[in-house]
């Protein structure tokens, strides 16, 4: 769940430098990195997006994958990269030296640091995360499902053990992105990347029974790739769900990659697609689906 070094792409995020915070966690000094939008104050707060980074990488990098900031200025975003104690998130489908970590308690109180100093909408908070980080953000969607508004999965598959043992408190909006040719997490159910996974298919039909939704979904043919690499998009949309929204993007010949991303990973990792933004996708998702599981 590791991600290798780029080959090329940005090595900043356009001119931007983040604030860069600490929290106490029982007694441990934790960090993340902040982006506000310089925009007017919303009455109501504003929409707060925590995005996980993956195995090996950091909250810098997930900056440069993801490439929040023009959609986060553009829709009043305040977003928030935490920092992972060493190499992993504590999450099932982590080794068990991370188990542990308190991962959920710093979630909480990056939370309550961001709100206290720039009001958010506390029922417009998300969590997404790549890899490694998007197991996280499923542990958050089991254990924090009152707080967190809805997820967005990139680059994983749903944890077996999230899915056997922690289901939601409430259904809550999910949209997750895969790519059917992942070389960590891999199409079929069974074990990637020595973990017990759910896989692409697998995944989504977890996460439509879990919010209620129709067995089958709509597939839409979202195009082909016109940047050469030989990837096209189906969105698998589940309708009937009384609980959250549940969207699925089957990346079709696509690798263990964000969409979309300016950032470009080692081949080894597999093909990124084009079709689609994800960042952009997920925040469009959020901000229609918020409450959708209330």
């Amino acid at each position: 769940m590791g991600v290798a070094g780029c080959d090329s792409g940005p090595t900043h995020v356009r001119d931007v430098e983040p604030v860069v915070r600490e929290v106490d966690v029982l007694g441990s000094a934790r960090s993340y990195r902040l982006f506000v939008p310089d925009m007017p104050e919303s009455s109501g707060g504003r929409p707060l997006v925590l995005v996980y980074h993956g195995a090996t990488q950091t909250a810098s990098g997930i900056e440069l994958m993801s490439w929040f900031y023009p959609v986060a200025e553009a829709n009043g975003l305040i977003v928030a990269f935490p920092e992972a104690v060493g190499d992993y998130w504590n999450t099932p489908a982590s080794p068990s030296g991370y188990w542990n970590v308190p991962d959920v308690p710093f979630a909480d109180a990056l939370i309550d640091d961001i709100d206290a100093r720039y009001p958010i909408d506390r029922d417009r908070v998300f969590a997404a995360g790549f890899s490694n980080g998007a197991v996280f953000a499923q542990v958050l969607g089991c254990l924090r499902s009152a707080e967190i508004a809805g997820i967005a999965i990139v680059g994983a598959g749903v944890s077996a053990e999230v899915a056997d043992g922690c289901p939601w408190e409430r259904p809550i909006p999910v949209v997750t992105f895969f790519g059917d040719r992942d070389p960590q997490f891999f199409w079929d159910d069974g074990v990637a990347a020595g973990l017990r996974m759910l896989g692409g298919g697998g995944s989504a039909s977890w996460l439509a029974s879990q919010n209620s939704c129709d067995e089958e979904p709509a597939v839409l043919d979202m195009g082909s790739d016109d940047n050469g690499s030989g990837t096209s998009v189906e969105l698998w949309r589940f309708s009937g769900c009384t609980g959250g929204a549940v969207d699925f993007y089957r990346i079709v010949g696509g690798g263990h990659t964000w969409p979309g991303s300016p950032l470009n990973l080692s081949a080894g990792l597999g093909r990124k697609t084009s079709v689609i933004q994800a960042t952009e996708v997920m925040t469009d998702f959020f901000l229609a689906n918020a409450g959708g599981g209330s």
